[in-house]
């Protein structure tokens, strides 16, 4: 056998390093996944809800909203998501799907009875970000191979080459799949005539499973000289093969603060402050290598570990309105983050990086961003239905936009008044974009279009 146990392990390091860095590298950290919000309602209004917040969904939106509710609601919730990835990679386009269906919202609304103005409670549980993807690429290089960019360096020591630099036929698949979640508890009161305060304090958790394979065959036996340890050139293969599995869990917890003034019936003003959200996590990952050669040898590796970080986001600010005319309500609201306050608070996850460094760095590649939601909501009385249209706009928080491009979802929904204490909410979300990624594997980019759409249904009961 060529590589011997030693060797894998200088084998295992690189590779862990590289395909690492592609995941969950520095600063993607804090963007992995889509967060779109909570409640069927809201998000087929684009999320412009700052402004609204009149349900159980304002324990996200904006905890001063909760002071407008009158009697006891029970919300539940459950989303379907739906991502489709073209990849395109060297001259061949590959696509792929996966679908996943969770538990969206689960919680309580208690009004509690006072003489003057309102106190109300609330408790739940809201998934709050998907962190889905998927990707699946495949093509015959004729000009590079990852195999000497990968496994060659450990032999550097022995004086070894390789003849493996092209024509190998290539293949990645990955899989990720998880969810952020809260579980929330508000409080909001009317401090005043139509003006509303009102908290939320969040308990967030939540796994991402990371999973990434990749082969590299010579289908067409370009390289079938056997080794010769005294020439120092390696020149067989029959494929190698690379798999890793990353587990992320995560732990934090936050305050929203939010304030709501009401303008007689039709105009409403709302403005949340959410505090940086320190995060731990916990991350074990595996992998395993294996190649094959022409006389058949095989040295399979298996390796593992774990590791803790901890990053902060920065603080958030969100703004909305709303106007209601007759039938008609209209919405908007902007959220604003500067990102490059973002920041590691132990060292990250990455060997040969320091938290000084990757802060630094930071600072120098990410900007503040602005959301912008808007929304509209229309009642028609003859179906006892409301029909709603919304919009969000996603900035990318890096200065080169290419990193991770802007990002535009559309948003529609119905509602159904099945009774004067039942509500059925249905909402569809739907996101395209493009954006181009290179691996520590392959080392050619890959340029991704991506479709996700986003399917919310609602039950609220009110007592």
């Amino acid at each position: 056998m060529i590589l011997k146990q030693s060797t894998f392990w200088l084998v295992a390091l690189i590779i862990f390093i590289t395909s690492a860095v592609a995941s969950f590298a520095q600063e993607e950290i804090f963007f992995i996944g889509e967060e779109l919000g909570v409640g069927a309602r809201a998000m087929s209004m684009g999320g412009a809800y700052v402004g609204v917040a009149d349900d159980y969904s304002a324990m996200y939106w904006n905890p001063a909203g909760l002071g407008q509710i009158r009697r006891m609601e029970m919300n539940v919730g459950f989303s379907h998501n739906r991502l489709k990835n073209n990849a395109s990679y060297l001259t061949t386009q590959t696509g792929d799907e996966t679908t996943f269906s969770r538990l969206n919202s689960l919680g309580f609304v208690f009004p509690i009875p006072t003489y003057q103005g309102s106190l109300v409670f609330g408790v739940g549980y809201n998934k709050i970000r998907d962190f889905d993807n998927t990707l699946k690429l495949e093509a015959f290089n004729p000009s590079s191979a990852a195999y000497p960019n990968i496994v060659m360096p450990t032999y550097a020591g022995r004086g070894w080459t390789t003849a493996i630099t092209d024509s190998l036929y290539q293949t990645e698949s990955l899989i990720e799949e998880g969810s952020l979640n809260q579980f929330s508890f508000s409080g909001a009161m009317e401090v005043q005539k139509n003006f509303f305060l009102g908290a939320t304090v969040n308990f967030v958790g939540g796994t991402d499973d990371y999973n990434v394979s990749f082969e590299e065959d010579d289908i067409y036996d370009v390289y079938h000289a056997p080794f010769n340890e005294q020439d120092g050139i390696i020149a067989d293969l029959k494929y190698w093969t690379y798999e890793q599995g990353i587990t992320s869990k995560f732990s934090a917890t936050n305050l929203k603060i939010g304030a709501l003034y009401r303008f007689g019936s039709a105009l409403r003003l709302g403005a949340t402050i959410i505090t940086p959200t320190k995060f731990k996590v916990k991350e074990s990952w595996t992998e395993k290598i294996a190649e094959t050669y022409e006389w058949g040898a095989e040295d399979p590796f298996n390796d593992g570990g774990d590791s803790e970080y901890q990053y902060q986001t920065p603080y958030g600010f969100n703004f909305g309105a709303s106007f209601k005319l007759i039938n008609i309500l209209l919405s908007g609201g902007m959220e604003f983050k500067d990102w490059s306050q973002a920041k590691f608070l132990t060292e990250p996850p990455v060997a040969g990086v320091t938290k000084g460094e990757i802060n630094v760095r930071i600072k120098k590649e990410l900007q503040a961003t602005t959301n912008l939601r808007l929304g509209a909501e229309m009642y028609v009385p003859l179906i006892r239905a409301r029909l709603r249209v919304g919009y969000y706009n996603n900035p990318s928080p890096y200065k080169y936009a290419d990193l991770k491009p802007k990002r535009e979802f559309y948003t529609a929904g119905v509602s159904l008044m099945l009774d004067k204490q039942v509500m059925v909410d249905l909402g569809l979300i739907h996101g395209s974009w493009k954006q181009q990624t290179t691996d520590g594997i392959t080392n050619v980019p890959t340029l991704e279009d991506k479709t996700f759409d986003k399917i919310v249904g609602t039950l609220s009961i009110r007592f």
